[in-house]
């Protein structure tokens, strides 16, 4: 009787402590220095314009939920800002990108300088404040 107790104690510390770590992780905003998204990419994913000063490539899914969330952001900060343009990717249609860029789930966006160098990255639904902070870059953000 007792160990029944204490499995089921086990079983649902453990299942907070994982639903707090992934509360705490989803959506965050994180730089990413090393990382950069070929010309290649950039063109796979329709992002040939030379003429803005930041990018983002957005993989997602049709079926995801969040993704609509995400998309409607991007379309916020492309309306404020003229220099920010932005693409969608079906993460299914694009796996050797989604494998490069180490994706694991969607949506994951990825903030890129003109020249591909990979600003941020975030998986799940960002704050529209802090993708505004770091196409304003400024502020400092958590490293990968």
């Amino acid at each position: 009787m007792i160990s029944r107790l204490v499995i089921t104690l086990v079983i649902v510390g453990a299942a907070t402590l994982f639903a707090l770590w992934w509360q705490r992780r989803d959506g965050r905003v994180r730089t990413d220095e090393a990382g950069r998204f070929t010309a290649d990419q950039l063109q796979a994913v329709g992002l040939v314009d030379g003429s803005a000063e930041a990018l983002a490539v957005l993989l997602g899914s049709p079926t995801c939920a969040p993704c609509l969330t995400v998309k409607q952001i991007l379309g916020e900060l492309a309306d404020e800002r003229t220099d920010f343009h932005w693409s969608y990717a079906d993460a299914a249609d694009h796996l050797d990108i989604a494998d490069a860029h180490h994706v694991m789930r969607v949506p994951t966006l990825f903030v890129l300088d003109r020249g591909g160098r990979i600003l941020a990255r975030t998986s799940g639904v960002p704050a529209k404040v802090e993708l505004r902070r770091v196409l304003d870059r400024d502020g400092t953000l958590e490293s990968v």
